[in-house]
């Protein structure tokens, strides 16, 4: 038998005594790791998503906050927009425009602003709806977004600058103004 005191959190004073059969580690790691979790997830601000984007292709994202837990999807798209939910340690929660959440380490995501458009379509302004439209942009498009005005929002889409409504995007962080 395995018997002890593992002190997890020594500023809380938080103290877990085990007593498990040697063949109940994976016993032990759950626990130390649901233990963890309760205490020790920061939680995002829900009222002001915040929005990070894929670093890369080819981005595993986990059941849990560690290597050790399975993969649940794996994405293959760089710049993908995710909302922040949470963070652990090296990990972040996040959530997909699909509402698909998971844990991803913060070396895969960055802070850069990226946006998916989530209707069918949208026109891409060179000022506003009054201006003349330059471009037609379908669903799931990524567009680099460079600074919101109110009710809308200038993108990049590859070499092409203009404006789009806010609410045909998913992904923008409010703070850009």
């Amino acid at each position: 038998m395995i018997a002890g005191v593992i002190k997890i959190f020594p500023k809380l004073r938080i103290c877990v005594h085990v007593n498990v059969a040697a063949r109940g580690g994976a016993f032990l790691s759950a626990l130390l790791i649901t233990i963890a979790l309760f205490f020790s997830i920061v939680k995002a601000d829900t009222t002001t998503p915040e929005f990070v984007s894929l670093k890369s292709s080819m981005i595993n994202m986990r059941v849990g906050p560690g290597k050790e837990f399975p993969v649940s999807w794996t994405f293959i798209k760089v710049d993908l927009p995710m909302m922040l939910i949470a963070e652990f340690n090296e990990w972040k929660k996040v959530r997909f425009i699909d509402q698909t959440e998971g844990w991803i380490h913060k070396s895969m995501v960055t802070n850069r602003n990226t946006a998916l458009v989530a209707v069918d379509y949208t026109i891409l302004y060179r000022q506003d709806s009054t201006s003349h439209p330059i471009a037609k942009i379908e669903k799931n498009v990524i567009v680099k977004v460079i600074k919101t005005h109110q009710n809308w929002v200038k993108v990049a889409v590859g070499k092409i600058k203009g404006w789009v409504k806010k609410h045909d995007l998913w992904g923008v962080n409010i703070e850009q103004e």
